[in-house]
């Protein structure tokens, strides 16, 4: 948000790698992203990412309404790793987290592929894997 003149070296280093991530995500018509399940939700590493390309005036707007994300028309598919099976229950913060901001940003159009029970082993670890790849290959 500073000018130009204004940031010091690191944040300009912040920024072009900003708006290379972002320049990224625009010319993208579909997005696809591999987010395992950390503690009930996304990993650090996928926050950081959506910090970088969540930009007022680039991927979303604020209009007389609100929020207008800006990156309508594209698809997005999210495949998860979970080692327990949160699929629609309260300890689930991944899923309805990724819809809110990619939402935010006007996609709308989101698939999640779960591949749940991994760390329960056994049949649940075989039930995990198969479904995910079923619903992988409907997709694909």
């Amino acid at each position: 948000m500073k000018a130009a003149e204004q940031r010091n070296e690191i944040e300009q280093q912040a920024l072009e790698r900003s708006n290379q991530l972002t320049d990224e995500l625009v010319a993208s018509d579909v997005l696809v992203l591999a987010a395992p399940m950390y503690n009930f939700a996304i990993p650090s590493t996928l926050k950081a990412w959506l910090d970088h390309v969540l930009r007022a005036g680039v991927t979303f707007k604020y209009g007389e309404t609100g929020p207008q994300g800006l990156l309508t028309g594209k698809r997005a598919y999210v495949l998860t790793a979970r080692g327990g099976i949160y699929a629609g229950s309260s300890l689930d913060h991944q899923e309805p987290y990724l819809r809110q901001v990619l939402g935010f940003v006007g996609i709308h159009d989101v698939t999640f592929i779960h591949a749940e029970g991994l760390n329960m082993g056994g049949d649940f670890l075989e039930k995990g894997l198969n479904q995910a790849k079923a619903k992988l290959a409907q997709v694909a």
